[in-house]
């Protein structure tokens, strides 16, 4: 009897001694999760934050919050009587094969630094990359967002926005306008170059300063190909496009000059 007392005593004591750790595990996990949210909404209203770009501030939210969640992990863990070596070790073995596996995790990550310390383009910007094309929404530490003009979200990893070409639409704040038009021969060349210029380039969305551009620039099929440039603010760039595209037929039209129509040359061979 007294062998099976001594027994119970022992699992009543440890029973009691486990039951506490993981009570003292589940507090802290929750106090930490608290406390995380906590320094980060306190890290968001930061002079430094404030202050810094909105991406360079989104990637360094991301990565304080995965440290600190690393760090509240390893906190339950010594709670709970694991061995910080053993912890340490394991994390060590457990990060070289996770190394390994995911390589293009590593080179994501490398990617969103990259972006953030040479920041080839920023929040709102309009770029063309890796195939992709949209206005940037969020740079995170492993993934670039884009939002296509069609409202497609396209997630495109760092490592592949990095080793791309990157295209910065907007970035420079005003776009060059290009319309091409084919016209007959028979037409007053000279006369449909000066319409171009002094007739179409004629809208509030021009800017001033920048002298609309007209030329001969191929020849077609039973045709010659002309080109109007204009230059005008990025946010102006497609409304002004499709309406010069309208406009200048109607105006040749009106000034006699004739608009080309594809022309099919069909050849029968006699046998």
């Amino acid at each position: 009897m007294d062998f099976l007392e001594t027994i119970t005593s022992l699992i009543s004591e440890y029973a009691v001694t486990i039951a506490l750790k993981l009570l003292y595990a589940v507090l802290i996990f929750f106090l930490g999760r608290y406390l995380v949210k906590g320094i980060v909404k306190l890290f968001d209203k930061t002079k430094f934050a404030k202050n810094m770009n909105e991406a360079a501030a989104g990637f360094i939210k991301s990565a304080l919050v995965f440290v600190l969640n690393v760090v509240l992990v390893l906190t339950v863990a010594s709670v709970l009587g694991v061995p910080m070596t053993s912890i340490i070790a394991l994390l060590g073995s457990a990060g070289l094969a996770v190394g390994l596996a995911l390589q293009g995790g590593l080179s994501n990550f490398a990617g969103g630094m990259i972006l953030l310390i040479f920041k080839p383009f920023d929040l709102g910007d309009y770029i063309v990359c890796g195939g992709e094309e949209g206005t940037v929404t969020k740079i995170s530490i492993f993934y670039t967002t884009l939002v296509t003009v069609d409202n497609r979200r396209v997630v495109l990893p760092n490592s592949n926005v990095t080793g791309s070409t990157i295209v910065n639409v907007t970035a420079e704040g005003k776009r060059r306008v290009d319309i091409d038009i084919s016209v007959s021969p028979a037409s007053d060349i000279d006369k449909a170059l000066k319409v171009l210029t002094e007739k179409v380039a004629v809208d509030d969305r021009i800017i001033d300063h920048e002298a609309p551009f007209s030329a001969v620039t191929g020849y077609g099929s039973g045709c010659l190909n002309l080109t109007l440039r204009v230059w005008c603010d990025g946010a102006d760039y497609w409304t002004l496009k499709f309406d010069l595209t309208k406009k200048i037929p109607e105006i040749f039209a009106e000034e006699g000059i004739i608009v080309a129509r594809p022309v099919l040359d069909v050849t029968t061979i006699a046998k």
